[in-house]
């Protein structure tokens, strides 16, 4: 009477009928469906052990019956139900998915790296050419980012080209779903991949139909030159905004000096302090010369003349009045005078605002040259889209895969049974 249960339990499971689809993937899920049978029926006879309490022979019979039900049933509701189901959904309800292909690369604004010379000196001279300014990056991101959904809805419907009725509601998109569920969406429609070394962009979009699938390639690469442009703006305006500003600044600090050297003008009530200067030493040199003169005319007269003629006082007095004129130009320029400024204090502030003055006219020049320099660059600098491959239209479809999907899902349940079978076994023969 032991030996019944046993024979129930190694019986052999009938063999799952697959679609079309799944032909091939057939015999190796049936040789794991066999040695899972196996497993099943170490299983039941661990399970079939007598109860140790002597409870009588009806019970040991009746209690491997149920427990040889419990496999079956578990089996049929854990592996055979989604094997089914899956088989039924991918072969009969899953809707055909196509993709269309494109391929493209941002072309012309590429920068030269540093260092590349010693890279091209070390026969790395291909890294060189990478796309160092990230622009290909920015349009990949743009192509899966939620602006590219805005910018497209306003010349086709997206939410209508993956919602149609003949859609499967698993596979489909329900157009009265929120906007971010439709971004979440379209990134699992459309894949993009960049080639760091040549910056090429490989955009993949997949739709329901073939003439979707094109249609929305295309209007992707449209939208694309519409970024590319307006980078290409973005960079020239910002260049061309930071000369501006550079201009701008070299302007104030220019002003800031005239103004700081027209106050000191204002102050001292001096044009030009050099001139000044210059003048004051030529008066000197003058004075000098009349004062050599009279100290001669003097000598002369004290020769031949009494010290008390009215000549030679004349001359004393005039020697005199020259001496203290060249005294006091001199205390103007050395500063002998404590109480008046002197020229030379005045003329070395005046030389270093001067030359501030100078130093800042002369970036006011440089940065208007730079700002004429960066707008002929500008009108040189380009970002465009260089195709390197159309939106293909697709022959055939990509997804589902249902051969890989079927057997997928049937070695997960029958591993997720196994998994349950083989604890339950392993309990019930630590509980006796």
């Amino acid at each position: 009477m032991l030996e019944r249960p046993q024979k129930s339990a190694g019986r052999k499971l009938p063999r799952p009928r697959l679609g079309a689809h799944a032909r091939e993937p057939r015999v190796s899920l049936w040789f794991s469906i066999e040695s899972l049978n196996r497993l099943a029926t170490k299983a039941g006879n661990s399970l079939q052990k007598p109860n140790p309490s002597g409870t009588g022979v009806a019970e040991a019979t009746t209690t491997p019956d149920a427990r040889s039900s419990w496999l079956w049933r578990s089996f049929i509701v854990l592996v055979l139900a989604p094997l089914v189901t899956s088989s039924i959904y991918y072969e009969f309800l899953a809707s055909d998915q196509f993709g269309s292909e494109m391929r493209f690369a941002v072309r012309g604004a590429t920068e030269v790296l540093p260092g590349s010379d010693v890279l091209a000196a070390s026969g790395l001279g291909a890294l060189t050419s990478l796309n160092s300014n990230q622009d290909v990056y920015i349009v990949a991101d743009y192509i899966a980012s939620r602006s590219m959904i805005d910018d497209l809805s306003k010349e086709i419907d997206l939410g209508a080209i993956y919602s149609k009725p003949r859609i499967d509601g698993w596979a489909g998109f329900v157009a009265s779903r929120a906007a971010e569920d439709l971004h979440r969406y379209w990134r699992g429609m459309v894949q993009t991949s960049v080639e760091a070394a040549s910056g090429i962009v490989t955009v993949t979009v997949k739709t329901f139909s073939r003439e979707d699938s094109v249609r929305v390639a295309t209007a992707i690469r449209a939208r694309c030159d519409i970024v590319a442009n307006q980078l290409l703006n973005r960079v020239r305006q910002d260049a061309v905004e930071r000369a501006k500003a550079g201009v701008k600044t070299a302007m104030a600090q220019l002003s800031a000096r005239q103004a700081r050297l027209e106050q000191f003008r204002n102050a001292r009530m001096q044009i030009d302090p050099l001139a000044l200067a210059r003048s004051l030493g030529e008066t000197i040199t003058t004075l000098r010369h009349d004062l050599i003169d009279v100290e001669v005319k003097l000598d002369t007269a004290k020769a031949s003349l009494d010290s008390d003629a009215p000549q030679i006082k004349m001359l004393e007095v005039n020697r005199q009045i020259l001496s203290d004129q060249i005294a006091a130009l001199e205390a103007r320029i050395t500063g002998a005078n404590l109480n008046s400024p002197t020229a030379s204090a005045a003329l070395a502030e005046y030389d270093k605002l001067d030359v501030e003055k100078s130093l800042a006219e002369q970036a006011a020049v440089l940065a208007e040259r730079m700002l004429d320099n960066t707008k002929v660059d500008a009108s040189h600098h380009h970002i465009y889209l260089v195709a390197i491959e159309d939106p293909t239209v697709p022959q055939s479809p990509i997804a589902p895969s249902r051969a890989h999907m079927v057997l997928l899902i049937s070695l997960g349940a029958l591993s997720l049974w196994s998994l349950i079978v083989v604890i339950a076994a392993n309990v019930h023969d630590h509980t006796i």
